[in-house]
């Protein structure tokens, strides 16, 4: 990182809390420096390396602040991180494939100023270098296991276990681990496996003063960092009357608690001091309390309901009156009183964990640190002001609603979004953007048209001729799909002249050109950008057009 980029931070807060960290972030991201070059050398050396772990324990923050930076010093051939669902919000409607799951993966492994090619083979052919092996990322992969997505999963792990001089890195959840190898296992010669647990207590008192001394120029010192972490590793079982029932040791730090921690001690920094005394009051169940509270309060505006009852209910439920965690077996669509969604939303954020045992799914307190913490919460929670929901978290729960399946529930948050930011352009833009996706899913083509017409007005106004290209294609893709032949040339010329040495947008155009009988303009526009690659699309295209010219079969 320049170091114009460290003087930015330091008017920030030197520590990510509950999101993971950024490539921008590399010198900010410390203690895993090990668990980041093992991971780099199997994904270097490995046909598939899982990396596997519960939610919250570092996955994203290890690959983006530690596993990605150590491969470009290695000047390594490595794609951006993809995903599967989330990542940045695009007109679905501009990528032309039918599964949902390959156009969000597609999607996030091109700039935004471009469009990928059709498929995930096509990609990664025009990403090789040389001999050097390909590099490919997909995170969060258990996201494509939510929803009905049977047949487009396996479509998904076919196409990337059938693609050559590629080294595949895939990052899972822990219970959707054994599910992912059955699936996956049988296509990939050498598989590894690395699993992330918690920070040591070395590990963690860095994570801790590093940050801060490198942003900052500040000090923690020593004796500060290691009570924190002494106090995170320390297990209190408090029953009801809150009686400390047993005192226990956690063998390593939860990284997720670590933020929380460390937020907090940022929030609470003496003013004026550069260095934290000796007598500075240490007050880590605070910290969790407040990063529960956070968490809770983003599940229930998702769901629409209230944070004081949703905190009482994981209280009562996975805490016991003696203070010892309980468990709760997955119902049909149910779990103790509540849709498996809201569990599912709990889980992703830290609160809860999920277990897979032989009887099904079932659910606990993510961490036995949080138990104290959440009961005391519990006992709290109708004293404390709601959490603020800010339109991104509504846009983040319109993203978690789509990879749950729920399209209704993502169509309200998005809603809502707009309409809470209704002066912000660039919300408004995302959130019309997800509103026609949704329409795109249901193939109401005109809703989807009207939704992205919308944005289009909205970029215009940025002058973001990049984006605005990328919308063109896409109701230009719509009118092709509805049969308005003559609007979709209109909008994909529109498209190639914002986006000229775009050649995907080229092809949309020529394809467009074939369906108005216009077949040798379409041929030269497909001269101009097809490969020699047997599979390339523009060629495909080319050779039909061809034969339908000269009348012999294709």
């Amino acid at each position: 990182m320049a170091a114009n980029s460290i003087t930015a931070f330091s008017e920030l807060c030197p520590f990510p809390g509950m999101r993971p960290y950024r490539p921008a972030e590399e010198l900010l991201f410390t203690g895993r420096d090990q668990e980041s070059a093992r991971v780099s050398e199997l994904w270097r050396t490995r046909n598939l390396t899982i990396l596997y772990g519960p939610a919250g324990i570092g996955k994203t923050s290890l690959l983006h602040g530690g596993v990605m930076p150590y491969l470009w010093r290695l000047g390594a051939n490595v794609l951006p991180v993809g995903r599967v669902s989330g990542g940045p919000i695009f007109p679905e409607a501009a990528v032309p494939s039918p599964n949902s799951l390959v156009r969000t993966l597609l999607r996030t492994w091109v700039p935004e100023t471009s469009l990928p090619p059709t498929g995930i083979r096509r990609i990664l052919r025009l990403a090789e270098r040389g001999p050097k092996p390909l590099l490919v990322a997909v995170d969060q992969i258990e996201d494509m296991y939510l929803g009905d997505h049977d047949d487009e999963r396996r479509e998904l792990l076919a196409a990337l276990a059938a693609a050559r001089n590629v080294h595949l890195l895939l990052c899972v959840r822990d219970d959707r681990l054994d599910a992912l190898l059955d699936e996956a296992g049988d296509g990939f010669p050498d598989v590894a496996l690395f699993g992330l647990g918690g920070l040591t207590p070395r590990a963690a008192a860095e994570a801790i003063g590093q940050p801060v001394r490198e942003a900052t120029g500040r000090a923690v010192p020593p004796a500060v960092a290691e009570a924190l972490v002494e106090e995170l590793l320390t297990v209190r079982i408090v029953d009801d009357s809150g009686t400390q029932r047993a005192r226990e040791r956690a063998p390593a730090v939860n990284p997720l608690h670590l933020q929380a921690v460390c937020r907090w001690m940022w929030r609470t920094w003496p003013e004026g001091e550069s260095s934290l005394s000796g007598d500075w009051p240490v007050s880590v169940d605070e910290a969790l309390r407040d990063a529960l509270w956070t968490a809770i309060g983003e599940v229930a505006a998702a769901f629409e309901r209230d944070p004081v009852r949703l905190c009482s209910w994981a209280a009562t439920r996975f805490v016991a009156p003696n203070g010892e965690a309980q468990v709760q077996p997955q119902g049909p669509a149910e779990t103790a009183g509540l849709p498996n969604a809201v569990l599912r939303a709990l889980s992703g954020r830290g609160v809860l964990r999920v277990l897979r045992a032989g009887d099904g799914p079932a659910y606990q307190v993510a961490d036995r640190r949080l138990l104290e913490p959440l009961g005391q919460l519990a006992h709290r929670a109708g004293s404390l002001t709601p959490p603020v929901t800010r339109p991104a978290d509504r846009l983040r729960a319109a993203a978690d609603a789509l990879a749950d399946g729920d399209p209704a529930r993502a169509e309200r948050q998005a809603r809502l979004a707009a309409s809470a930011a209704a002066h912000d352009i660039r919300v408004q833009i995302d959130a019309h953007t997800v509103l026609g996706n949704i329409a795109f899913a249901r193939r109401d083509l005109e809703q989807a048209q009207e939704a992205y017409r919308r944005v289009l007005v909205l970029l215009e106004t940025q002058q973001d001729e990049a984006a605005v290209g990328v919308m063109l294609a896409a109701i230009g893709r719509l009118s092709l799909a509805r049969g308005d032949v003559a609007a979709a040339q209109g909008l994909l010329r529109a498209a190639a002249g914002r986006l000229p040495a775009d050649p995907f947008i080229r092809i949309e155009l020529a394809r467009a050109l074939a369906e108005a009988g216009q077949r040798a303009a379409a041929v030269a526009i497909l001269r101009s950008v097809m490969t020699a690659a047997e599979d390339d699309e523009a060629r495909i295209l080319h050779g039909r057009l061809m034969a339908e010219m000269s009348g012999r079969p294709a």
